[in-house]
């Protein structure tokens, strides 16, 4: 017969029993970060990714989604390192510090299911795991060229000489080259500069050029685009190694859902932003077929200068 405290601690075992399953598969929410504000269009993406996480993922997991008003941009990717965040989305010019390599992903002349399926994208993921600690989970913005916008009207390539662009490291080398000079003035900022006259003008993707209101001044858009927007949504990695099955699946099947949906999301805004651009009185400078190569060409040199051999490496899987 069983005393008092031993029906009391048999209690206290079932009770335990009953309880642990449930506090198991209670429903983790994971913090994300994103480089830009969430209501620009390059954010647009993350936010579907995040809102179809939290629709599909109730009662498993859910993303917490903060922009660079709670953690800076620049900051966001050894916030990531660290474990400070869980998740961001960010393009890798922006953790070049942790992965000086993976500007590759940029200026690759191949999609990313090219790169999957010849090992390149595998590649960058085992390399930005063991520099960054973060897993490659997805990537969007192919398609999406980088373009060289001014507050003139070009006829040629010389025309270019002499100006202040607004731009960024990926620009840099390419810039010098056509002997325009680069400032890194802040997206936030560059409006005023480009009003005031101290650029004429930005280097600056396809899509966004009305979100940030800069095509009152800009006047031509150097044709064909060059490089390729890479914008990666990175998990770090012990989070990821920490996540149950089921956890992951979610993501996992979430980043699958987006890769479907982002062909025709691109092509949609590709022909939006043309149109808006036209609209506005920008004109298309068509620089020649050779433009995008001589811009590839400059930056793997200037990666090769880093690493040769790894860029050797990488040029061997990222190029045609």
């Amino acid at each position: 017969m069983f005393s008092k405290a031993s029906a009391f601690a048999a209690a206290l075992a079932l009770s335990a029993a009953t309880l642990a399953p449930v506090a198991a598969s209670a429903e983790k929410t994971m913090r994300m970060a994103i480089w830009l504000p969430t209501q620009l269009v390059f954010a647009e993406p993350t936010v579907m990714f995040v809102d179809h996480v939290n629709e599909v993922g109730k009662g498993v997991l859910q993303i917490n989604l903060v922009g660079p008003d709670a953690i800076p941009g620049p900051e966001q990717s050894n916030a990531l390192r660290t474990g400070l965040l869980d998740m961001a989305t960010l393009p890798p010019g922006l953790y070049k510090q942790q992965v000086p390599l993976g500007n590759a992903q940029d200026i690759s002349d191949m999609t990313v299911a090219e790169q999957k399926a010849n090992g390149a994208y595998d590649y960058m993921r085992e390399m930005t795991k063991e520099q960054l600690g973060a897993y490659i989970l997805t990537t969007y913005g192919d398609g999406v060229p980088f373009h060289i916008y001014a507050d003139k009207e070009i006829s040629s390539l010389e025309d270019l000489k002499g100006l202040r662009l607004r731009g960024s490291p990926i620009y840099n080398a390419f810039f010098s080259s056509l002997g325009i000079s680069s400032t890194s003035t802040s997206a936030s900022e560059t409006y005023t500069a480009l009003e005031r006259g101290v650029v004429n003008g930005v280097g600056w993707p396809l899509w966004g050029v009305h979100d940030l209101g800069w095509e009152k001044f800009i006047k031509t858009r150097v044709d064909p685009g060059f490089y390729n927007v890479t914008i990666n949504i990175l998990v770090n990695e012990k989070v990821w190694e920490g996540l149950t099955d089921e956890e992951r699946k979610v993501l996992e099947d979430a980043a699958a859902w987006l890769d479907a949906e982002m062909p025709a999301f691109n092509a949609d805004k590709n022909e939006m932003n043309l149109k808006i651009q036209a609209d506005a009185g920008i004109v298309s400078f068509d620089a020649g077929p050779d433009l995008p190569k001589q811009a590839a060409d400059i930056y793997w040199g200037e990666m090769a200068k880093i690493d040769a051999e790894g860029t050797a490496k990488l040029r061997a899987l990222f190029q045609k």
